[in-house]
């Protein structure tokens, strides 16, 4: 990490219908961007909703700008680019609730896996899936809980294939 500079400027205006004391404003270096970070003092600000008397300090951050920054910089570790591998579709809540269990252990195994929040439309979970460039999607319904044979499709091919619940894991290490 670079030693970080601090630098007074009397002439920094913001906020001046609330802020009463000092201010502060975060800038990076050589990125042509404004502020990523900004704030200040305030008195009595909370007396304008009824609570009088209270002075404090606030400060908000550019979420955006400072995205932005590390994009440009290439500061993301390169894993955070790769997606969920599989999907579990949500046909209902006791399918839901076999398909959590099961994607946790998938989870533990290192595979990136997610179950769809809600039990929605096929179309819509598979555009969702879609979307997200997730490669592989588990259907698991009522005959495939009863017969631990899982149906795992292929959205990039659109194979679907029969597949043991306990022989999923070693599909994808």
């Amino acid at each position: 990490m670079q030693d970080a500079a601090i630098e007074v400027d009397v002439t920094l205006a913001r906020g001046l219908n609330y802020y009463t004391g000092a201010i502060f404003e975060v800038i990076v270096k050589e990125s042509g961007m404004g502020s990523v970070c900004g704030g200040g003092r305030y008195d009595d600000l909370t007396g304008i909703f009824g609570l009088k008397g209270v002075s404090g300090v606030g400060i908000s951050f550019g979420a955006e700008r400072i995205m932005d920054i590390m994009n440009e910089r290439e500061l993301f570790p390169l894993d955070t680019a790769l997606t969920t591998q599989l999907m579990f579709v949500n046909f209902g809540a006791e399918e839901e609730n076999y398909c959590v269990k099961l994607a946790a252990e998938m989870r533990d195994q290192g595979i990136k896996t997610e179950v769809y929040p809600e039990s929605s439309k096929m179309k819509k979970q598979m555009s969702y899936a879609n979307a997200k460039n997730i490669p592989y999607v588990l259907l698991i319904g009522s005959q495939e809980m009863e017969s631990g044979e899982l149906t795992l499709k292929n959205l990039d091919s659109g194979e679907q294939t029969k597949v043991k619940k306990e022989s999923l894991l070693s599909l994808f290490s």
